[in-house]
């Protein structure tokens, strides 16, 4: 089943911070949005997969590296979405639904894939103003004007994300990349808040200690 609108586009890094009525704002907007679907309103739907197929996209491509495989899993994430969209309880928060479901239908695919691979740090991504630009990973040295060749610490960013866990993957790629609190996280990926907070300090220490080589002291 697929949906002719179903056409994933690169999205935003980031997000900016949101007040508490923006965020309050946009969870009523979808509330709505889903009970539109509930009722039969096709169109509702295609409005829920435009507000949020970047993200999804975005989260996908992080974890699994691939693009052509990031908007396979797109559509495959709001296929599933549309098909069990009556499951979601009233009180859920959909885009919290949304990641859960992304971050499970890709790990199954990396499981399928047998090996992870990371090469799309410089993928081109667009953001909700339509604007291309480069992903920019973090920088945890403390130092960004240390850095050598950008071309290079790319690359090498790359093979340092790439040799982390898929567990270190995910939270790194839902809390810097997609904005995510970490009491999200958790319960996207179905693990504790302080295994989470361990995950990402783990992450950190690792590609710090892979990457210090290209800082100068």
């Amino acid at each position: 089943m697929a949906f002719p609108f179903m056409q994933p586009k690169a999205g935003d890094t980031r997000p900016q911070e949101c007040s508490a009525e923006e965020v309050s704002t946009r969870v009523y907007v979808d509330n709505d949005l889903v009970r539109r679907v509930r009722n039969g309103d096709a169109s509702a739907f295609e409005e829920l997969f435009n507000r949020h197929q970047k993200r999804v996209y975005n989260i996908a491509l992080r974890v699994l590296g691939d693009e052509n495989e990031a908007a396979d899993a797109t559509q495959d994430v709001f296929v599933r979405a549309y098909q069990s969209i009556g499951k979601l309880s009233s009180d859920a928060a959909f885009v919290t639904w949304l990641k859960t479901m992304t971050v499970n239908l890709c790990r199954d695919m990396l499981r399928r894939r047998a090996r992870i691979r990371f090469d799309s740090l410089d993928a081109t991504v667009e953001t909700e103003d339509g604007q291309q630009m480069q992903t920019e990973v973090a920088d945890w040295s403390g130092n960004p004007e240390a850095l050598l060749d950008k071309k290079q610490m790319k690359e090498t960013v790359g093979r340092a994300i790439d040799s982390l866990s898929p567990e270190f993957r995910e939270a790194v790629t839902l809390f810097y990349l997609d904005g995510s609190e970490i009491a999200d996280i958790a319960k996207i990926v179905g693990a504790p808040v302080g295994t989470i907070k361990s995950r990402l300090s783990r992450a950190r220490a690792e590609l710090k200690r892979k990457l210090e080589s290209y800082v100068k002291n």
